[in-house]
């Protein structure tokens, strides 16, 4: 792809009643980062997108799909700026939905979890972190010992504030592998250490 080729939007935007509109543009960039939470690099359009709009296809002039329409800047201050997954990006989810109805290799602890503040921080005198709200049966968290209550402040040494961060440290490991994890235990209120074997993240049957 290159800088000023044209490209069309295709989606719903604002809904169903718009159905199948499209909208014109250009590669305004590439390569873009939108998110600090996020390592994808996005396509960059000045073709309109709208909410209703993500998830419909960027395509080319020559009719090839290019991105997967995802997100815009909404301000005052910005025109124009819209944004799309690569389809390169997108290509290997897509064949892994279609071959095995989700998506292979993402690793899960198997904990639900919310962030712990600094306002719940002083409230409760809990540490900051991210704490277990519920732990999935037979899941690695659940040998590993981790329970309702409990809260990681850890994960690999690396200290963790958000569900955010945690997750990020957890994705760059593959099913199989070690997460380490420091914990402050709600039960007793010691500090633990405990090593979780992630597993594959896999639909609910």
């Amino acid at each position: 792809l290159k800088v000023g080729e044209q490209v069309v939007a295709i989606g719903c935007p604002g809904g169903l009643e718009f159905m199948d509109s499209v909208t014109y543009g250009v590669i305004s960039g590439l390569n873009r980062v939108v998110s600090s939470d996020s390592d994808v690099k996005l396509i960059q359009t000045d073709a309109a997108i709208n909410p209703g709009n993500s998830g419909g296809a960027l395509v080319n002039a020559y009719g090839q799909v290019i991105g997967i329409n995802a997100v815009k800047i909404a301000s005052s201050s910005v025109e124009g700026m819209g944004f799309a997954i690569p389809i390169s990006q997108a290509k290997p989810v897509i064949e892994d939905l279609i071959t095995y109805g989700y998506v292979k290799g993402r690793p899960v602890i198997g904990i639900s979890s919310r962030d712990v503040t600094e306002y719940m921080s002083k409230r409760q005198g809990w540490p900051v972190g991210v704490q277990v709200m519920s732990v999935q049966t037979g899941s690695g968290a659940e040998i590993a010992g981790l329970q309702q209550g409990d809260i990681i402040t850890k994960a690999d040494g690396k200290a963790v504030a958000t569900v955010d961060e945690l997750n990020k440290i957890k994705d760059s490991h593959k099913p199989g592998e070690n997460l380490q994890l420091e914990v402050y235990k709600y039960e007793t209120g010691l500090n633990a250490s405990v090593t979780v074997k992630l597993a594959e993240e896999r639909p609910e049957k």
